[in-house]
C-alpha cells in the first residue's frame, strides 16, 4: 500500500515538474553576440563619461543646440543665438535639417547645463549600441553567423563610432537611422512586404532629415529597384517606398516653401562644392591653410555668392591644372574621405586621430582595453577599406560567379549602391572624414563579403572538398 501511494505521489510530482519546467535552448552565437553588445556598451558609456572635451558646444554642435533651444523655447527652427542674447527674435532658416535638433529638444533646459549635455551623450551611447545589434541582424540576411558576428564586432570596437557619441553632433543618430532604414528596406524586399517598404522609406527620410547627404539616395535606389526582373507587384512596392519617404520628408519641404520661399537653403551646398575645389584642401598649396583653405582665399565670398559663381570657380580650377584636379577628385578625395585621422580635429598629435573636437583626456590614452581596440582597428583599417572597395564591385558580377542567391545579392547591391552614392557626393564636395563615420558599419559589412567568397572558393578547391 505504501509503495503504491509513493508511486502515485512520485508520478504526480513528475507530472507537475514536467508541466512547470521550461526547456530553453540558446544558440551559442547569442552568447557571443551578447558579449559583443556588452563590450560595445562598455566602450561607449566609458567614453562619454570619462572624456573631457575642449569647448564641447562650438561650431556645428553650437548650431544644433541653438536650433533645438529655439524650437523648444520659441517654436521657431532658427540658429539665432538667443542663448547669448535672449532679446533677439529667432529668424527662421533651413541651413540645417531638423531631425537632430528635434532629438535634442527633450534634453535642453533653460539655461543649458553640463547635465543636459551628459544626458544627450549617454543617450547617444545607448543608440550607438543598438546600431551594433541592427548591424548583426542586417548581416544575417545575407551572411553566415560568423561573418555577421565579425561585422558586429568591428562596429562595436570602432574608435570612430565610439568617440562620435561624446559630441553633440548628428552622426550617431544618423548612423542608427540609416542602418535601420537599410535593414527595414532589405527585409521588406526579401518578403515583398509593401507595408515594411513604407516604413523603410519613412526611416530613410528620417535619416535624410538628420543629415542631408542621403537626401537624394532615394532616386538611385528606386531606379535600381525598377531594374529588378520577375518581381511581382513591383510598382506597388516601389510606390510604397516612395510614399513613406515623401510623407516624412515632404513637410520639411513644405515648411521651407511657406516660410522661406524655397524648398531648401543651398548656401551650405555652395560652400561645400567650392571648398572641394581647393586641391588637397589647401589654398595655392599653402600647408598652413589646411584643412580650411577658404580662410586664406580673399575671393571665397565672391565665388560662393551663387551656384553659377561656384561652378565657374570649379571649372576655372580644372582649366588651370586639369591633371592635378583629376588626381585630387578621383584619388585624393576618396583617400582623404576614408582616412583614419579626423583632419578637422585638433588632437594632441595635431592629426585629429579619431576626434572631431580636441580632447583634454580620453580613455583611449590610459585604459588598456581602449588602447588595444584602438591599435587593432588602426592596423586593419586600410585592409577593411580595400575589402569594402572590392565588395562594392564584385556584388554586381553575375550571380553564378559570387555564389550568392538572388535575394542575397539584392541586399548587398543596395548597400553597394549606398556606398557608391556616398562616395560620389563626397567627391563632388568636401571629403570630410567625419562624414564617412556613419557609413562605417556598411564598410565592415561589405568587408566580410570578399572574405566569405574567398573561403568558399578555397573550400571548393581543397582535396577534402572534392572528395
Amino acid at each position: 500500500m505504501e509503495s503504491g501511494v509513493k508511486s502515485v505521489v512520485n508520478h504526480f510530482a513528475g507530472w507537475i515538474r514536467s508541466r512547470l519546467s521550461i526547456s530553453i535552448h540558446f544558440p551559442r552565437y547569442l552568447i557571443v553576440l551578447t558579449i559583443i553588445l556588452f563590450v560595445a556598451l562598455d566602450l561607449r558609456l566609458t567614453s562619454v563619461i570619462h572624456t573631457d572635451i575642449v569647448s564641447p558646444i562650438r561650431a556645428d554642435a553650437h548650431q544644433y543646440v541653438l536650433y533645438g533651444y529655439n524650437l523648444k523655447n520659441f517654436g521657431v527652427f532658427s540658429q539665432t543665438d538667443t542663448l547669448a542674447d535672449p532679446s533677439l527674435p529667432p529668424v527662421p532658416d533651413a541651413k540645417r535639417t531638423p531631425a537632430y535638433p528635434l532629438f535634442l529638444v527633450p534634453f535642453l533646459r533653460k539655461p543649458i547645463t553640463d547635465q543636459n549635455i551628459a544626458a544627450i551623450v549617454l543617450t547617444q551611447a545607448i543608440i550607438s549600441t543598438f546600431t551594433v545589434l541592427i548591424v548583426f541582424l542586417l548581416c544575417r540576411i545575407f551572411l553566415s553567423v560568423p561573418f555577421a558576428l565579425g561585422a558586429a564586432a568591428l562596429t562595436a570596437l570602432s574608435p570612430h563610432l565610439v568617440t562620435m557619441n561624446i559630441y553633440v553632433l548628428s552622426e550617431t543618430l544618423f548612423c542608427f537611422l540609416l542602418v535601420m532604414a537599410i535593414y527595414i528596406t532589405i527585409v521588406a524586399l526579401k518578403r515583398a512586404n509593401s507595408a515594411l517598404l513604407f516604413f523603410g522609406g519613412a526611416t530613410l527620410a528620417a535619416a535624410a532629415l538628420t543629415h542631408p547627404m542621403v537626401t537624394y539616395f532615394i532616386i538611385p535606389l528606386i531606379i535600381y529597384l525598377f531594374t529588378i526582373r520577375n518581381w511581382k507587384n513591383k510598382y506597388r512596392h516601389i510606390a510604397m517606398l516612395a510614399l513613406g519617404f515623401g510623407l516624412i520628408f515632404g513637410p520639411w519641404v513644405a515648411r521651407n516653401l511657406v516660410t522661406l520661399g524655397s524648398a531648401s537653403d543651398n548656401s551650405l551646398m555652395r560652400i561645400v562644392l567650392r571648398t572641394g575645389a581647393y586641391t588637397d584642401l589647401m589654398y595655392k598649396g599653402d600647408r598652413n591653410s589646411f584643412p580650411f583653405p577658404y580662410h586664406a582665399d580673399p575671393d571665397f565670398q565672391k565665388t560662393t555668392q551663387g551656384l553659377p559663381a561656384v561652378l565657374s570657380a570649379i571649372a576655372r580650377s580644372f582649366r588651370e591644372a586639369p591633371m592635378t584636379q583629376l588626381r585630387w577628385y578621383l584619388v585624393g578625395k576618396p583617400l582623404l574621405l576614408y582616412s583614419w585621422n579626423m583632419f578637422e580635429g585638433q588632437h594632441i598629435d595635431e592629426r585629429g586621430d579619431v576626434f572631431v573636437y580636441s580632447v583634454i583626456s580620453t580613455p583611449y590614452n590610459y585604459l588598456p582595453h581602449f588602447r588595444a581596440t584602438h591599435a587593432f582597428m588602426y592596423v586593419i583599417h586600410w585592409v577593411l577599406v580595400i575589402l569594402m572597395a572590392i565588395a562594392v564591385v564584385i556584388v554586381w558580377l553575375p550571380i553564378r560567379r559570387t555564389g550568392f542567391s538572388q535575394k542575397t545579392v539584392l541586399g548587398l547591391r543596395i548597400i553597394s549602391l549606398l556606398l557608391a552614392y556616398h562616395l560620389a557626393i563626397m567627391i563632388a564636395g568636401v571629403p570630410v572624414s567625419r562624414y564617412s563615420i556613419p557609413l562605417r558599419p556598411f564598410m565592415y559589412i561589405m568587408a566580410m563579403v570578399p572574405l566569405l567568397i574567398g573561403i568558399q572558393w578555397f573550400r571548393a578547391r581543397t582535396p577534402r572538398a572534392k572528395k
